[in-house]
């Protein structure tokens, strides 16, 4: 028995060995790219001077924020004042190679927050690092983003799932493709490879996933996106090290763990999406998403719990001054359905989520809307531990009491 065992533990090291050799000659093949894409591109720049082409963006918000959650504050309510401002630039240093940066407020150490709260006697805030990359189009089909940047355009995701203020460091790929004419316009696909975290004692923690979504017009004014992704975290329990450590702030950690106190599930989540677009109306634009997620490594109890959805509407448009914009938002997660650390973090729920959320947006000046939010979130799982299960966790992770927030921003972009 002793020897058989042993060779489960060699196989299973040769595998994880496999693993880190596949991943690392992925990231080799996309940084490859990257030193090769000058050469490729080499040529008479045509044009301006590249310093010619910088341009400078950037945005600022003030917020007011208030909470009614019994149990959590004193008299269950709580209220504070956050700032947020974020400065970047991108040029085109050659052609198709155009290179960006972009400095944030807020902590560090919290990969879904950009806010910074006013408190602390006048004491000075925080500014970080938060974009540098490459962003290489190496064909007209085909272009490659490496280093640290903002995943939030390049593809389709829900802001459950990922966080709009997540900044991804690794490397994507883009491929476009036309329809040819007829009802499909288009064809994009994605695929990626992330760095988590690297490891002195063993393997590292990664992510890699891939995404296809062909476009179709119906009609003169709409348009249909359908679409299926996979995303695989590889080693997570490194990143939910890091949560207990306090290294890593922002969502809390909601998942099943089992009896060791380490990850139950592993994270290899599947999903579908749809998106539909109707502008018939300049002034009342209509657009619908809906997102599905399974994931296809959940173990134990998390078998139970390993499916999730988000829903939006919305209608109307907030560019112009006097415009507006109506907003509805569903959130549904079960706990080992998406992984934790970069999921919406204005729900306070990580993982673990059954909740709603309603916008109003006007514009007042160009570049400037003010925006009204209103969450109520609760748990999609209360009691704990499962009926029938030895599954251990941190009870506090799981909080029963429904939570009313409310958000009051100015926003100005420039």
């Amino acid at each position: 028995m002793k020897a058989v065992l042993g060779a489960c533990q060699v196989i299973e090291t040769m595998n994880e060995k496999r693993e880190t050799m596949l991943i690392r000659r992925c990231l080799a093949v996309f940084l490859t790219l990257a030193l090769l894409a000058p050469c490729v591109l080499a040529g008479e720049r045509k044009g301006p001077a590249w310093f010619e082409t910088v341009k400078f963006k950037g945005d600022l918000r003030l917020r007011y924020e208030g909470f009614d959650h019994p149990g959590k504050y004193e008299d269950g309510e709580r209220n504070r004042f956050r700032l947020r401002y974020r400065l970047g630039l991108v040029a085109d240093v050659a052609d198709g190679i155009r290179i960006g940066a972009e400095m944030r407020s807020g902590n560090p150490l919290d990969p879904v927050s950009d806010n910074q709260s006013l408190d602390g006697a006048f004491s000075k805030k925080e500014i970080s690092l938060a974009q540098m990359y490459v962003d290489f189009a190496l064909s007209g089909r085909f272009s490659l983003i490496a280093g640290k940047f903002s995943p939030k355009k390049l593809w389709k995701v829900s802001d459950m799932q990922i966080d709009d203020d997540v900044v991804s460091e690794g490397a994507m790929g883009r491929w476009l493709f036309g329809g040819h004419g007829g009802a499909l316009s288009k064809v994009q696909a994605n695929a990626w490879a992330y760095a988590l975290e690297e490891s002195s004692s063993g393997p590292d923690a990664y992510a890699w996933g891939a995404q296809i979504y062909p476009e179709f017009k119906l009609g003169g004014h709409a348009k249909l996106t359908v679409g299926v992704g996979y995303e695989a975290t590889v080693r997570p329990e490194l990143v939910a090290d890091l949560t207990a450590a306090g290294k890593l702030e922002g969502n809390k950690m909601t998942h099943f763990l089992s009896e060791d106190g380490t990850l139950l599930s592993d994270f290899q989540v599947a999903n579908a999406f749809v998106e539909w677009k109707n502008s018939a109306s300049e002034r009342w634009p209509v657009k619908v998403s809906a997102f599905f997620y399974k994931n296809l490594g959940a173990n134990g109890v998390g078998k139970n719990n390993d499916s999730a959805y988000f829903a939006r509407v919305q209608i109307g448009d907030y560019k112009k001054p006097g415009q507006m914009a109506f907003r509805l938002s569903r959130y549904y997660a079960e706990p080992d359905a998406i992984f934790y650390a970069w999921t919406q973090s204005d729900t306070t729920r990580g993982s673990n989520l059954d909740g709603y959320r309603f916008d109003y947006r006007v514009g007042l000046h160009s570049g400037g809307h003010l925006n009204l939010t209103w969450y109520r979130t609760d748990s999609a799982v209360d009691a704990w531990p499962p009926i029938g299960s030895t599954t251990t966790a941190n009870l506090s992770n799981f909080d029963s009491e429904t939570m009313d927030r409310w958000q009051v921003d100015y926003i100005l972009k420039f």
